[in-house]
Formats: C-alpha cells, structure tokens, sequence
C-alpha cells in the first residue's frame, strides 16, 4: 500500500478526473464576488465566474485556505496514511504555503513535506505529476521532496493578459498606466523571478508579445503548456504554433481558475514551460 498522501492547491488546476484516479487531495483556495464566498472549482467549471466577472462593476477578493482547513485535512488523512506531501502556490504570491506549513505543525511535522511549488497552474500540476509517479514507483518521501524542490528552479511562464483592465481593478497598476497601456496597445509580458510574478519586458501589440515569449521557451524545454483564461480557441492556435516550433516537444492545453486569472482576465494567454 501507497503511505504517501500527496495533496495540492486549487490553483494547480488538476483535472478532477486527473485527482480522482491518483487519489490526489485539493484544498480550495476561496474568493469573495458580489458579496458571496465561493471555494475555487476544478477546470470546465470557470467560465460562468468569468462571464460575471466581464460584466460586473465588483472584484473579487482572493484568500488563502486556513490554517484550520489545512489541519483537518492532515488529520483525516493520518487516519489512513502516514506520510504527507503538499505542493502549494508560490509564497511571494499567496499564504497558502505559510498556511499549510503552520498546520504541519500542529499534527506532526516530520511526516509532512511542504513544497513551494515558486510556481502556478500547470507547473504545480507537473510538480503533482511527478511526485505521483515517484510515490508509485516507491521513492519516499524525503527523495521526492528533494526531486520537487530541484525540478521548480527549472520552470516558469509568461504570461499575456489581453486587456489591462484587471490588473487595474486589482490594483496591479494605476488607471493612468491601464488608460495609456490600452491606447498604445502595450502588453506587458509577465514571468517568475524567484517566486514572484515580475514584468520581464513589454511589446506594442499581442502578436510581438507573443512572440517574444515564445523565444523565451528554452530550447531544452520538456514540457509545455498554453494556459489562459476562457480563450480556448487562441490557445489551441497558439498550440499549434508552438507544436510546430518543437516538435519533439509535447504541448497541452491547461485552463487558468478564478484566483489567478481574475487578475489578468477573459483572454489571457500564457506559455508554460519547464527544462
């Protein structure tokens, strides 16, 4: 029997489907949207929030799942298992980690892994991918920790919000630099930099962002996904584009949820990419 727990946060958007046959446990994140909370869903379950979220004059307010919500989870499943292994979002950009860390130590820390990810979305989902297949093969706990934290520093994304408009309402930039960004058509490019999400250069125009995120993919890349926000379409041509570019490569398609992408918006793409 698998003694390993492997649990994740919402923003990694696994497929429920994906949670349901590696026994994966997804601890929601929750937002607050005209006036009611709601805990983040599972990927084919966001656009009636991002259909909302177009029209509405509200935004939404994103917190971390508690330290509470993370120590009944432990405990339920020390009731079957004995060792934990939790991946979580990047902890310059939410308290999930810090929640779930603090947890561990109110049932027994030295069975519980803790891994911040530094990361977000399909890179959480290949960091779970790999601790599965690690945990089935019999690694244990301490050796898929060590593999997750060395395999993170070979990740990141970029990310192109279509409009500025969200990151305005969030209080990402001012009105003035949305008002002036959206005139002149300027489209931040946007990446990690040791956890945290950063603009790593702009461009006039969509097509010139993509294309210079798109010669950021290392040539090494294992891996790559196009994300984004309720624009199928967009990224099943960016898609094919990039599968063009690497052949050799496998790309897939991977929706972006509430808590991340109501700060970037309907129309967001993204490449994600881990070397």
């Amino acid at each position: 029997m698998n003694n390993i727990q492997i649990i994740a946060d919402s923003t990694a958007y696994l497929e429920k489907s994906y949670c349901t046959e590696n026994n994966i446990i997804v601890v929601p994140l929750s937002y607050v949207f005209e006036g009611e909370t709601e805990t983040e869903g599972f990927p084919g379950e966001f656009d009636s929030f991002f259909a909302r979220l177009k029209t509405s004059s509200d935004f939404p307010v994103t917190s971390q799942p508690s330290v509470g919500t993370f120590k009944e989870v432990y405990e339920n499943v020390f009731k079957e298992k004995e060792e934990i292994i939790v991946v979580t979002l990047s902890s310059k950009i939410s308290g999930t980690y810090n929640s779930a860390c603090l947890a561990s130590e109110m049932v027994d820390a030295s069975k519980v892994s803790v891994v911040d990810s530094g990361q977000l979305g399909a890179n959480i989902f290949e960091l779970v991918k790999i601790a599965v297949k690690m945990s089935n093969d019999g690694k244990t706990r301490e050796q898929i920790e060590e593999k997750l934290n060395d395999q993170k520093k070979r990740m990141n994304v970029r990310v192109i919000p279509e409009t500025l408009d969200y990151l305005r309402k969030g209080g990402r930039i001012s009105n003035i630099a949305s008002i002036v960004g959206n005139l002149i058509n300027l489209k931040p490019i946007i990446g990690f930099n040791e956890g945290k999400l950063e603009v790593i250069t702009k461009a006039r125009g969509f097509k010139k962002a993509m294309k210079l995120a798109i010669d950021d993919i290392p040539a090494e890349a294992k891996k790559i996904y196009i994300s984004h926000v309720i624009a199928f379409d967009a990224a099943n041509r960016l898609k094919d584009e990039i599968a063009e570019l690497f052949p050799n490569i496998e790309v897939d398609i991977a929706e972006i949820g509430p808590i991340i992408g109501c700060h970037n918006g309907p129309g967001m793409l993204a490449i994600v990419y881990m070397y």
